[in-house]
């Protein structure tokens, strides 16, 4: 009778175990799709200035061909974009914007010229949120994929078919640390 007990206590800790650990993984997921809905946000801001500082750029370098070459390869972030969308986007939009950056400094009168700084600092911020909403959703994807890799939660995991994710990538981390963002005059 002890044992039956004993084994109706350890059935119930399995259980309660597993159904614990079944929804903190559902609310990893959603954490994941709530912040990733903040980073394809901030894309869409980002393109909607870089989309300004096309026109103000048009007016001032009509000849420079290379940035809106750039420009024209930005297309909207799609409604609930997968991660590998949202890199891609992120990697055009970077380029993007180092070309923009790049505008300013071959052509002072630009530079000097306060819409294009007002575009530059627009610019910059978006950066910075840009790096919170993924920082936020890279936060939470490792969350869920130590959930994937660590026992017994990788039990539960695979039942669930939850595999491990990919992150939301920086690009050319390097490059972008050293552009000059101190573009005001």
């Amino acid at each position: 009778m002890i044992i039956l007990i004993v084994l109706g206590f350890l059935v119930v800790c399995l259980i309660g175990w597993f159904i614990s650990t079944s929804n903190n993984i559902n609310r990893i997921k959603l954490k994941i799709d709530e912040s990733l809905s903040g980073v394809e946000i901030q894309l869409r801001q980002r393109y909607d200035v870089l989309m300004q500082g096309k026109k103000v750029a048009e007016q001032y370098a009509q000849h420079e061909q290379r940035v809106f070459e750039g420009l024209r390869h930005l297309t909207q972030i799609p409604s609930n974009a997968t991660i590998d969308q949202l890199n891609e986007a992120s990697k055009t939009q970077e380029e993007a914007v180092r070309g923009f950056f790049a505008l300013g400094e071959a052509y002072p009168e630009l530079k000097s010229a306060e819409i294009f700084n007002n575009l530059i600092n627009k610019l910059s911020d978006q950066s910075n949120q840009y790096s919170a909403a993924r920082r936020a959703v890279n936060g939470n994807i490792t969350k869920l994929n130590n959930y994937t890799v660590t026992f017994p939660s990788s039990i539960v995991c695979g039942m669930k078919n939850v595999t491990k994710m990919d992150y939301i990538h920086e690009e050319n981390i390097d490059q972008i640390k050293n552009v000059d963002l101190s573009m005001n005059i």
